[in-house]
């Protein structure tokens, strides 16, 4: 057998500058609809949106930087919700609701 080698882009998620590709469209035209609306009060909040996109921008790629597939493993922990439980009861549908552990609900604080 060969061994062949897989490009580390195709072995990642889809990005734009360094960011979550669909997370960096949002803050693409939200800024660039937010200078739109604004353009008409002079360069200074314009120039300021800009920069506060650019630097959510920063934020976005730091984070992909950490761990490429944070969003798709926060996109799993939002599907399950809290229980708040205010009866001791424990029955068959308790750990249907119950977020996996290592999702924040088992560990020691």
């Amino acid at each position: 057998m060969r061994e062949h080698h897989v490009s580390i882009g195709l072995s990642r998620p889809r990005q734009i500058g360094g960011a979550v590709r669909g997370l960096a469209i949002a803050n693409g035209t939200v800024v660039a609809l937010l200078v739109y609306v604004t353009f008409r009060s002079g360069w200074k909040i314009p120039v300021v949106v800009v920069l506060m996109g650019m630097a959510f921008h920063a934020l976005l790629r730091w984070l992909t930087t950490r761990d490429p597939w944070w969003n798709q493993i926060l996109n799993v922990y939002n599907h399950y919700g809290d229980v708040y439980e205010s009866t001791p009861w424990h029955g068959k549908l308790h750990a249907l609701f119950r977020r996996p552990y290592g999702f924040d609900s088992d560990l020691p604080c």
